[in-house]
């Protein structure tokens, strides 16, 4: 029954299409085909600040790693990882058996050489008195006034190597270089130290953090020191503005970028080192320039055409371009007039003289 009523359907559908068509005479009316509808926006100056961002990662402000300025025995830690420390504090105790004994040994030296001093100037005094009576030959005396000196001598050095033997036996305690904190540690009780490493301790300020982005030799001209820096991370919320603080001299050979140092204040505690982020800086400004989204654009080798409505018709224009800016968008150095009416979608569906519908282009960003 269904499949019955449906193919009635169609044959009353069919028949009434050929009872129309033989009322009008048999002849269709032509159909026409509307003017296509395409997005514009007016053309118009402005001033555009070329902004670049690069990755980085986060530094402390100053960081040093710790190593042991005597070899031995690591004894006791006084201090781990996230400790806050101030310049000076001991944060491990090395053994110090062999530089007290070297310490001990200096100690016996300088008595030593002090004693001899005594003897030489007693000695002295004596041959002086006897010269003055014409009793010793005057070479004698000046021997022994000779020897005095020498003995004077003797005690300085000894006094020295006592205060270095001293100063040996105080590096068995490491200590902080400055306030900051214990961000790695790296040995244990008992581990082997020494100058050579390895380092015991790595200690950070975080007070400031710095990040370093490599800048490609395009952008590194446009370096300056103080100039403002606005650093975003993931999964932070907010924008932290730091300044370039430094940068070096010249460009890396191998990569040809420029290793700039931007500086954080991180009073909050909120940055820290080892994040991961992008710092972007402001390394141009173009003033009074006229500015299109790439895709009213269409390039043809270091120029390009676009499209602009006049009297509801779409015209060609020949433009010169110039830089692209990191958005994409492009400047274009002639060609377009302030004021004029640019078609920014749609470009694919006029030609030169088509007729054309405008619809206001929603989307100003690009």
């Amino acid at each position: 029954m269904m499949r019955s009523a449906m193919r009635f359907l169609a044959a009353a559908g069919l028949a009434v299409a050929v009872a129309s068509g033989c009322a009008d005479g048999g002849k269709k009316a032509p159909r026409v085909r509307p003017a296509p509808q395409v997005a514009v926006r007016t053309v118009d100056r402005i001033d555009v600040e070329l902004r670049r961002s690069y990755l980085v990662s986060l530094l402390p402000g100053e960081r040093a790693g710790v190593l042991s300025r005597v070899a031995g025995y690591v004894l006791r830690l006084d201090v781990d990882r996230g400790d806050r420390v101030l310049k000076g504090d001991r944060l491990a105790v090395v053994e110090r058996d062999e530089l007290d004994a070297q310490r001990r040994q200096a100690a016996a030296q300088l008595d030593a050489a002090r004693a001899s001093l005594v003897n030489t100037q007693d000695q002295a005094r004596r041959l002086e008195g006897l010269r003055s009576r014409q009793l010793v030959a005057p070479a004698e005396a000046d021997a022994a006034d000779t020897a005095e000196k020498v003995a004077q001598a003797q005690v300085r050095a000894a006094e020295a190597a006592l205060s270095a033997t001293r100063t040996r036996a105080s590096w068995a305690d490491i200590t902080a270089p400055f306030d900051g904190y214990v961000t790695r540690r790296d040995v244990d009780v008992g581990a082997l130290v020494g100058p050579q490493g390895p380092a015991l301790f790595e200690v950070g300020t975080i007070a400031t953090i710095k990040a370093v982005a490599t800048i490609p030799q395009a952008d590194a001209g446009r370096i300056t020191v103080g100039m403002p820096a606005d650093l975003v991370l993931d999964g932070v919320d907010g924008v932290f503005s730091g300044r370039v603080s430094r940068f070096a001299p010249a460009l890396d050979v191998a990569t040809r970028t420029l290793e700039v140092e931007v500086a954080f204040d991180n009073g909050k505690g909120v940055l820290k080192p080892g994040m991961y982020g992008r710092v972007t800086l402001g390394i141009d400004r173009l003033e009074d320039v006229i500015v299109v989204p790439p895709r009213a654009v269409i390039r043809r080798g270091e120029g390009g055409t676009a499209y602009v409505v006049r009297d509801g018709r779409a015209h060609e224009a020949r433009l010169e371009l110039g830089r692209t800016l990191p958005d994409g968008r492009v400047e274009v150095r002639s060609g377009l007039a302030v004021g004029d009416t640019l078609i920014t979608l749609g470009r694919d569906l006029v030609r030169d003289g088509v007729e054309v519908r405008t619809v206001p282009d929603g989307d100003q960003g690009n």
